[in-house]
C-alpha cells in the first residue's frame, strides 16, 4: 500500500500531456480567387477545371482623367498612360475599362503581356465558353431587355439572356457598380451570374473582351445562307452556322432574338487566304442585339492596336 501511495505521489508531479491521437485528420483546403475575381465553375466539354477569371473589365490604377476619352474608355496608348512601372492592371469596379491595346504582338502593352505579367493568362476560349455555357443555365439571367422580370427558365419566349449596355445609352462605355446595382449608370442589366452564384460584370456589352485564340481567314465558319454580304464579312445568327461547341450557346435554335448574340465572320467560299485572325467576344455599348455572352467576331489581328472598344480579362488557377 505503502508503494502504491509513493508512486501516485510521483505521478501527481509529472506534467500533463493530453493522449496523442492514432490518426490527425487533414486540414481542409480553401481554394479561393484573387480580389476582383470571380470563381467559375470548370466544364468538361471544354476541358476546363475551376478557375478564376476577373469579375470586372480590366482597368488601370492610374487616376490621371487625362487617360480617359470621352467615350468612357482608358486610352492606354495615350503618351504617360501605359499602365505599367508605377500603375498597375486591376479588376475592380468604378473605374474606366482599359482598351486602346493589341491583344499579343511585340508590344510591351498588350493584353497577353499584361496577364503574363499579373501571373495569370488572357482568357482563351474555352474558358469563356465555360462561362458562357455557366451563364446560359442560370434563371436569374433571363429576363425583360430592361433588366426586370429576372429569374426565368433558360430560352422563355419573351426574355433575353441578358446582354449588358449594348443600347449607346449612354453612347459610352461604363465602369462596373456594386452588384445590387446590376444597372449601374445603364437602362440594361450589366451583370451575369454563374451557376456557383458568383457574379461577372459586362461579360455581354460595354467592352469588347480579347481572346486566346486564333484563327485562318480560310478556315472561318461559313453559313448556310450563300452570298449573305458580298464582301465577306458578315453578322450572321449562330442557326445559319453549321453548330459548333466551340462559340455556340447548347440550344442550336437560339438567336440574338434570346440575347445570345450573333457571329461575326468571312463568309465567301473558296476563300485561300491565310492571315490569322484573333476573336473579340462579348460585344460593346453600341451593337444592340450583336452583342451577347456568346457573340464572337473574328476580324481582327492579334497586333491590332489603336482599338477604342476592345478590352481583355485576365484568368488564373484558384490558390
Amino acid at each position: 500500500m505503502i508503494f502504491q501511495h509513493i508512486v501516485l505521489l510521483l505521478f501527481s508531479f509529472l506534467p500533463f500531456r493530453p493522449p496523442v491521437p492514432l490518426h490527425t485528420p487533414p486540414k481542409a483546403v480553401v481554394v479561393s480567387c484573387p480580389e476582383g475575381y470571380s470563381m467559375v465553375p470548370g466544364n468538361a466539354a471544354y476541358h476546363t477545371s475551376d478557375f478564376c477569371v476577373m469579375k470586372y473589365d480590366a482597368s488601370c490604377t492610374n487616376p490621371d482623367p487625362k487617360c480617359v476619352t470621352y467615350e468612357g474608355v482608358y486610352d492606354n496608348a495615350l503618351p504617360g498612360c501605359a499602365c505599367r512601372d508605377q500603375f498597375h492592371v486591376v479588376s475592380a469596379p468604378n473605374v474606366p475599362p482599359l482598351t486602346f491595346i493589341p491583344e499579343d504582338g511585340t508590344a510591351s502593352d498588350s493584353a497577353k503581356r499584361y496577364c503574363k505579367n499579373l501571373g495569370g493568362h488572357l482568357l482563351n476560349n474555352d474558358e469563356w465558353m465555360t462561362v458562357a455555357r455557366s451563364v446560359e443555365t442560370v434563371p436569374a439571367n433571363w429576363c425583360n431587355p430592361d433588366g426586370t422580370g429576372c429569374g426565368n427558365p433558360p430560352g422563355t419566349m419573351g426574355k433575353i439572356l441578358v446582354n449588358g449596355h449594348n443600347d449607346s445609352k449612354p453612347n459610352k462605355a461604363l465602369p462596373a457598380g456594386r452588384d445590387m446595382e446590376p444597372n449601374y449608370l445603364s437602362d440594361q442589366k450589366r451583370t451575369l451570374e454563374l451557376s456557383n452564384g458568383q457574379v461577372m460584370w459586362d461579360f455581354a456589352g460595354n467592352v469588347w473582351q480579347w481572346v486566346d485564340a486564333t484563327i485562318a481567314r480560310k478556315y472561318e465558319p461559313h453559313s448556310r445562307i450563300p452570298n449573305l454580304g458580298g464582301s465577306g464579312w458578315v453578322w450572321a445568327e449562330f442557326t445559319t452556322v453549321p453548330y459548333d461547341r466551340t462559340f455556340d450557346p447548347s440550344n442550336p435554335t437560339w438567336t440574338s432574338v434570346q440575347g445570345v448574340g450573333r457571329i461575326y465572320h468571312y463568309n465567301l467560299p473558296g476563300d485561300t487566304d491565310s492571315t490569322l485572325y484573333t476573336y473579340i467576344r462579348g460585344g460593346n455599348w453600341r451593337h444592340g442585339e450583336d452583342s451577347g455572352a456568346f457573340t464572337i467576331h473574328m476580324q481582327p489581328v492579334p497586333t491590332k492596336t489603336g482599338i477604342d472598344d476592345v478590352g481583355f480579362r485576365c484568368a488564373t488557377s484558384p490558390g
